[in-house]
């Protein structure tokens, strides 16, 4: 058995991306399942599609484009589409909270502002716009991907049980828990992304000092056998 074969599913991105594009379908179609058994009228049906689904919708058509050769090779711009797309998310979460000044909008922009900043460490730093937004004077290095990964599940579970206690109804808890499975699969799939780009800087430094150890090796050796050659 390969090692790719051994890799658990959390651990594989394709595999993660898979799930993550099914859990996104299931979330959006559930809960719009659920606005027709609750007789609601079309116009707040599709009001509902785009306020609370807006994050799936948009996470279903870059999963989608990740699948095929034109979104592989336009990875960058289709992420910093994403990326654009999740602020306008985060600027929506902050009406909110002058909306309905309660507990859960204020954890729910948090963890928003978490995931948009864990974005940015993650996908932005080998784009030009990383360069031109100054962004590397900021001090993203000095947080580890690991506790990026960590912060943004604590807060997702922080998140949950409070909503789970605002919950009056079982659609609510449902979906507050299907909200949660989704963001920590999207924190693992960031967190994926990341630790490829840190072991592929690794391997890069690895190459390149073994090199340059291998140039000086034959540069001592040259040496030597010049000198024994000035000795004759």
């Amino acid at each position: 058995m390969n090692e790719k074969a051994k890799t658990s599913w959390f651990d594989n991105p394709d595999l993660l991306v898979n799930v993550i594009l099914l859990l996104s379908i299931a979330i959006v179609l559930l809960s719009q399942a659920m606005a027709v058994n609750s007789d609601v009228n079309g116009f707040l049906m599709i009001r509902n599609l785009f306020n609370h689904n807006f994050t799936y919708i948009a996470a279903i058509v870059y999963f989608a484009l990740l699948k095929t050769k034109m979104g592989r090779r336009n990875f960058n711009i289709s992420t910093v589409i994403y990326i654009v797309l999740y602020v306008l998310n985060t600027v929506a979460s902050i009406f909110t909270i002058f909306q309905s000044f309660t507990l859960p909008s204020i954890i729910s922009f948090v963890l928003n502002f978490l995931i948009l900043g864990y974005m940015c460490y993650a996908f932005l730093p080998d784009t030009r716009l990383w360069k031109d937004l100054n962004f590397n004077k900021l001090p993203f290095e000095e947080i580890k991907n690991d506790w990026y990964y960590y912060v943004v599940c604590i807060v997702s579970l922080v998140l949950l049980l409070v909503n789970l206690i605002y919950s009056v109804d079982f659609n609510g808890v449902v979906t507050t828990l299907l909200d949660t499975c989704f963001i920590i699969l999207f924190g693992r799939y960031i967190y994926l992304y990341r630790k490829y780009l840190e072991d592929d800087e690794l391997k890069r430094i690895e190459t390149k000092t073994k090199k340059q150890l291998q140039d000086n090796l034959e540069k001592n050796k040259k040496s030597k056998e010049e000198k024994k050659d000035d000795d004759k």
